[in-house]
C-alpha cells in the first residue's frame, strides 16, 4: 500500500491543519486542491483523519483511523454516492449535519472530486459552508479549483498539494513497485503525481520509448538518420511528449555523469547504456537541452509536429558534430 502520508508529511497543506489542530483552531471547511484524481480520496482520509484522530497527527492504528480509512466511522461521511457531486448528495450532508455525533465530539463530512458538482449543488451548500452547525467539519476535495463558484471558495481554507519531487516520489513507491529502473522512468516522466507515476510504471511504451530515446543519442549519426528516427519518434506510441521527457532525463543523467558526478544520476541502468555516446561532451549535452526547451516553446505555438521532431533531432546532431571539432 502507497504510503501517502510520508508524501504529505513535508506538505505546506498538511502543516497548516496540522498547526489549526494544536491551537484548537479547526476550520470549518477545508478546500483540498490536487490534480491527482486517483489519489484524491486516500489525501482526503489523511485529512479526515488528522482532524479525528486523538493523536497530534494521525496514528493509523486508532479506532477514530482505522474506520475512516475504511469508511465504516459513524461520525465520518463520504460523498459522492455516485459518480459525480449532485444535488442530493449536498442535501444528505445539510440534513446529516444537524445530527449530534455518536463518538466524537465532532463530525466530519468529505466531498470527494468536488469539481464535478453542478452551480445547483454549490450554491445549496453555501449557507452550511458559512454557518455550519457546533462541531462540524466538512474537507472538500477537488483536482481543481477552476469549476468552482468563487462564492464557495470564499468560505474555505484553502490548502493545495503541488507536485512531488522525483525523490520524495521514488522513495514513497519503491516498496510497491521495486523495478527502480522502470520506476525512475516513469516519475521522470510524470507530472509529480502517485497517481501518473503509478500509471506510467504500468506502461509499455514507456520503456520503448526509452529505448528508442537511448538509440538516438547513441546511435544517430548523419542527417539520414535524423529521416529515420524522425519517423520513428513519431510513429512512438508512447508519443512525442513522453519521449522528450524521457531524452531529457538521460541528457540530464549524461551531463552529471560528464561531470564527475554520476552517483546522482536519476537513472543509473539506463545512463550506462548511453555511456558510450563519446560523440556527447558537455557542450553537446547543453546543447541539446536547450534544443528541449526550445522545442516545448513552439509546441506551444502549435507548431508542425513533424517539423518540430526533425528540427530537434537536427539540433541534437548538430551539436554533436559541433563539439567534437572544439
Amino acid at each position: 500500500m502507497i504510503d501517502l502520508l510520508s508524501l504529505l508529511k513535508d506538505v505546506n497543506a498538511y502543516k497548516t491543519v496540522v498547526g489549526d489542530k494544536k491551537n484548537g483552531k479547526l476550520s470549518h471547511a477545508y478546500l483540498l486542491i490536487c490534480p491527482d484524481g486517483d489519489n484524491l480520496e486516500g489525501y482526503l482520509k489523511l485529512f479526515a483523519r488528522l482532524l479525528a484522530c486523538g493523536e497530534e497527527e494521525p496514528c493509523g492504528n486508532c479506532r477514530n483511523c482505522r474506520l475512516i480509512e475504511e469508511k465504516a466511522h459513524p461520525d465520518v461521511f463520504f460523498y459522492p454516492k455516485g459518480q459525480s457531486v449532485a444535488t442530493d448528495d449536498v442535501n444528505s450532508l445539510i440534513e446529516e449535519s444537524f445530527v449530534k455525533p455518536i463518538e466524537n465530539d465532532k463530525k466530519i463530512f468529505v466531498l470527494n472530486h468536488a469539481e464535478t458538482m453542478n452551480a445547483t449543488a454549490q450554491n445549496k451548500l453555501l449557507k452550511t459552508l458559512e454557518e455550519p452547525p457546533k462541531g462540524v467539519h466538512i474537507i472538500i476535495g477537488a483536482t481543481s479549483e477552476f469549476p468552482l463558484l468563487s462564492t464557495v471558495k470564499s468560505r474555505v481554507k484553502k490548502l493545495e498539494i503541488p507536485p512531488f519531487s522525483r525523490q520524495k516520489l521514488f522513495d514513497a513507491l519503491v516498496n510497491d513497485y521495486p523495478d527502480s529502473q522502470r520506476l525512475n522512468s516513469a516519475i521522470a516522466c510524470g507530472d509529480g503525481t502517485v497517481g501518473t507515476a503509478v500509471a506510467l510504471y504500468g506502461d509499455q511504451n514507456l520503456s520503448d520509448s526509452t529505448d528508442l530515446a537511448i538509440s538516438v543519442l547513441r546511435d544517430m549519426k548523419s542527417s539520414a538518420d535524423v529521416i529515420e528516427y524522425s519517423v520513428k519518434v513519431s510513429a512512438n506510441k508512447g508519443g512525442f511528449n513522453q519521449f522528450l521527457s524521457v531524452i531529457e532525463t538521460l541528457l540530464r543523467d549524461l551531463l552529471v555523469y560528464r561531470e564527475g558526478k554520476g552517483d546522482l544520476a536519476f537513472n543509473q541502468n539506463t545512463l550506462n547504456k548511453i555511456l558510450d555516446a563519446e560523440k556527447f561532451p558537455t557542450g553537446a549535452i547543453l546543447y541539446a537541452l536547450e534544443g528541449v526547451t526550445e522545442v516545448n516553446k513552439r509546441r506551444k505555438f502549435n507548431a508542425n509536429a513533424t517539423m518540430v521532431i526533425e528540427w530537434f533531432l537536427f539540433h541534437v546532431l548538430e551539436g554533436k558534430y559541433k563539439w567534437q571539432k572544439l
